[in-house]
């Protein structure tokens, strides 16, 4: 059983090409500096222009080495790589999640309301294979939240924003080609409307009701027991978005990204508090995550920044005081732009120690990179000890949701129809030496100087 903490208030022209074939699905990579195309299964074609054939031969020679399609890095040469794939063209592309005991993601695409499956390779993690499948009565039924439950392992919860509903799905977990079954569906009570992240909590599931009330205005937070009962509506600002635990307290926490402020739920209670975020340091909290144990256990949040870019900065909810910690990047400029952070996820090894994966989109803001950071703090928490900084492949793709995986990790690219998956061989995410030679010009000597032009001399 959870204490609550005493400190909580209760109130309320073309170029030839040449044809090349390659197994499906489409992927790209961006590996040691050369951009490749890989695929797996049946062999459909695809073109390339013959100019940036040779252009990439000729970069590969310069180089001194050859990267092949899908090629892994040889020998122990440390290495990282992201690889994208290719996903059926919708114009949303929003939450995945791995069903729990398989192989098997579950991606939704919100603007028509398709859950993807794709089959991962067991070993290397890599999607293999993908299927399509119509969730809800049409295509603008708005199948957005997912998330795997724990008291119903194999099946997970799905949000039906436009139908007002939440279901509990069995996926088809036996093969690809199996369709998804509807196990329970929980209509959301008036005056709740728009359910768009969806988790489960100790046994109840909670969703962010993003659209404004068709009966009063309002926002809620819903939440009732796993077959529907005992829903309750908790009045929200505009509007929720996440909702995580805190472990020591058992406190809930919910982001508004609108109002830029964070909901605190008692449950115990029922009341409610708002915590909200400063102006000075930045604006619009969306991404949230627990952690369940470690120099980093708590509740911590991203701060997703607006129209004008953001402020690289993230934050924890203190368990001891309930006050809100910032931390702010220190090398944003890695990405060349103002980083909004839309999502954080545990990202503590072994081998790395206390982490956090923070993803800086472009979906607010062209003024903001669309990269997978990988930002360490030290035992106290009181500090950033170092950042790793990988921009995806493509930009202006409005990077979306993380989900970390045994040993690599995948992103969700809203924008281009995508799944990014970041990947290390030979060393671990948190030890890759050349972003710290990034942080001082005097780890590789005296650097060059920038002419006005914009090209570098002194090199």
């Amino acid at each position: 059983m959870h204490k609550i903490p005493p400190w909580v208030q209760h109130h309320g022209g073309l170029a030839p090409h040449l044809t090349v074939t390659a197994p499906d699905p489409v992927s790209r990579s961006t590996f040691v500096g050369i951009a490749t195309a890989s695929r797996s299964g049946p062999s459909p074609t695809f073109t390339m222009p013959l100019s940036h054939m040779l252009f990439n031969l000729f970069s590969v020679a310069l180089l001194g080495g050859v990267s092949l399609p899908g090629a892994h890095a040889a020998g122990s040469i440390p290495s990282r790589r992201i690889t994208e794939y290719q996903l059926p063209v919708a114009t949303e592309t929003h939450e995945f999640a791995r069903v729990p005991g398989t192989d098997l993601l579950v991606l939704s695409q919100m603007s028509n309301s398709h859950l993807v499956k794709i089959q991962l390779d067991p070993k290397t993690e890599q999607p293999l294979d993908l299927r399509s499948f119509p969730m809800g009565k049409d295509d603008k039924s708005g199948l957005h939240g997912m998330w795997p439950s724990e008291k119903r392992p194999g099946l997970v919860w799905m949000s039906l924003q436009w139908e007002n509903k939440l279901l509990l799905v069995d996926a088809g977990r036996k093969s690809l080609e199996e369709k998804p079954t509807v196990v329970t569906t929980i209509d959301i009570p008036q005056p709740g409307n728009g359910p768009h992240c969806v988790f489960e909590i100790k046994g109840r599931v909670w969703a962010g009701l993003k659209v404004a009330s068709k009966q009063d205005g309002g926002y809620y937070v819903f939440s009732s027991d796993l077959d529907g009962g005992n829903p309750k509506l908790y009045p929200s600002l505009n509007s929720p978005v996440f909702i995580k635990e805190d472990p020591s307290t058992g406190l809930i926490y919910v982001t508004q990204d609108a109002a830029s402020s964070i909901m605190r739920i008692n449950v115990t209670s029922g009341e409610t508090a708002q915590l909200p975020i400063p102006p000075a340091v930045g604006n619009n909290p969306v991404g949230m995550t627990t952690i369940e144990s470690g120099p980093l256990r708590g509740v911590w949040f991203s701060l997703a920044g607006n129209a004008t870019g953001g402020t690289a900065t993230f934050g924890r909810v203190v368990s001891e005081t309930g006050a809100l910690q910032f931390f702010s990047l220190k090398k944003p400029a890695e990405i060349g732009r103002k980083a909004g952070l839309l999502h954080v996820a545990d990202a503590t090894t072994k081998e790395a120690g206390p982490g956090l994966w923070l993803l800086s989109t472009s979906l607010l803001s062209n003024s903001s990179g669309d990269a997978l950071i990988r930002v360490a703090l030290d035992d106290a928490v009181s500090a950033i000890k170092g950042e790793e900084y990988n921009a995806l492949p493509t930009q202006n793709a409005m990077s979306h949701r993380i989900v970390v995986l045994n040993s690599t990790v995948l992103v969700s690219e809203l924008h281009t129809f995508t799944l990014a998956q970041l990947s290390y061989e030979n060393t671990v995410a948190g030890k890759w030496l050349p972003d710290r030679g990034t942080a001082s010009s005097s780890s590789y000597g005296k650097p060059g100087k920038r002419q006005a032009s914009g090209k570098w001399r002194d090199l």
